[in-house]
């Protein structure tokens, strides 16, 4: 995600920059460029991200808001879930994950579908397998999914509960094993939505996540 952008109060106005600075810090939290207790100073970031502190001040609130940084000592670092708290986020988002792609076998449009093939050809598979780009990969599936179910009440759920990622701690995680076997499950989901079987694209989602669960506490 671009970073740069014009400055505050500027063409594009205070708010959307907020907007992207807020977008940009929340990405780097979730995909763990931003580790747990790291310090999160206004003036470094504004300089980093060539923009003025209001911005950045701004987007610190919202970052509070959403849980992922605590202010500690008259300064904000990024927040550390506990093991339960992973646990908890997990549970929900297995039942989530698994809704969300029953739907997605009952509601899917050709466009979705169309989508839902494409982040599952050649060239996704060999960005999942390697590098970083694996974890845009991962979500680039996950909202496919998400899409096709049609709810976006429960889009914006999902998109909560994502606060504890598929993110590069977890990918450190994975050998290569276990991401051939998640790359299958993913194969196994869309062809249980492509191919019109609600209970089994649910129960296949929800079994995917529980088991990413399971790595995260013995491997990280």
């Amino acid at each position: 995600m671009s970073t740069s952008g014009s400055p505050a109060g500027g063409p594009d106005g205070g708010g959307m920059l907020s907007e992207r600075v807020y977008q940009t810090l929340r990405a780097e939290i979730v995909h763990g460029d931003l580790w747990p207790n790291q310090p999160m100073i206004e003036a470094e970031i504004a300089e980093r991200l060539k923009v003025s502190r209001t911005p950045v001040r701004e987007s610190m609130q919202r970052l509070a808001a959403d849980g992922l940084i605590v202010s500690r000592r008259r300064r904000w670092v990024v927040y550390e879930h506990t093991p339960e708290e992973i646990q908890e986020i997990y549970e929900v988002r297995a039942a989530l994950e698994g809704q969300a792609a029953r739907l997605a076998a009952d509601r899917a449009d050709e466009e979705d579908r169309a989508v839902l093939a494409g982040v599952l050809d050649a060239d996704a598979k060999q960005r999942f397998l390697s590098g970083r780009a694996r974890v845009e990969a991962n979500e680039q599936f996950h909202d496919a999914v998400v899409r096709a179910a049609h709810n976006q009440r429960l889009t914006s759920e999902l998109i909560r509960m994502r606060l504890y990622g598929f993110n590069t701690r977890v990918v450190n995680s994975y050998d290569a094993d276990l991401l051939s076997r998640s790359w299958s499950e993913h194969e196994a989901i869309a062809t249980a939505i492509l191919e019109g079987r609600p209970d089994q694209a649910a129960d296949l989602a929800r079994r995917h996540v529980e088991h990413s669960m399971t790595i995260i506490f013995e491997r990280s």
